[in-house]
């Protein structure tokens, strides 16, 4: 084969792919898909909810008046709530102000007079703060903010508390105060 036909079969080529990218289309790009925005906001009236443990056993109860959803957030409130954290076991029941959830997490803040309470063998264990914070997959209760602790005939105040749930223990911290009343003496009462 000769070289002029070969450079005249590419120049042929050349110019049919140069006429093809400037030739209009008959082909119309589709247009972009644009799907509608999911997020919303919403308002729930007489709330109520319950959370379980991976074996399907409740976890936390949590209730109230009004649930409102921010859908810029993804943080629910709820107004007034009442709860129960384990209510199978060692219930703990309580109210407060407002609870928040952020979505895709398992934590609650309680804020605002929150009072946390569990019957004991001496009576009723009452904690009282103006937040405390649940990790249920932690299995904690916490708050960095001040804790009173009342039992009859004991009362404590703290900075801080930490409860672990699977173990039934309350640690306290910073700046710990108590005030205990002792049992009468069994001569005393004669």
């Amino acid at each position: 084969m000769k070289w002029s036909v070969i450079v005249a079969a590419s120049v042929a080529l050349l110019l049919v792919f140069a006429l093809r990218w400037f030739w209009p289309s008959d082909r119309v790009q589709p247009p972009a898909v644009e799907l509608p925005d999911a997020r919303f906001d919403y308002i729930l009236t007489d709330f109520s909810a319950s959370f379980s443990d991976p074996q399907g056993h409740p976890e936390l109860l949590v209730s109230g008046p009004r649930l409102e959803h921010d859908s810029r957030t993804r943080i629910a409130s709820v107004e007034q709530p009442r709860f129960q954290i384990r209510p199978q076991s060692d219930q703990w029941t309580g109210r407060s102000d407002t609870a928040r959830f952020e979505r895709d997490e398992d934590e609650i803040s309680l804020l605002g007079n929150v009072v946390l309470s569990q019957s004991v063998e001496q009576g009723e264990l009452v904690i009282e703060s103006q937040a405390l914070h649940h990790h249920r997959g932690a299995g904690t209760i916490s708050a960095d903010t001040p804790v009173e602790i009342h039992r009859p005939g004991t009362w404590l105040r703290a900075g801080g508390l930490m409860i672990t749930l699977e173990k039934d223990l309350i640690e306290l911290s910073n700046h710990v105060q108590a005030q205990m009343q002792t049992a009468p003496r069994s001569n005393d009462r004669d």
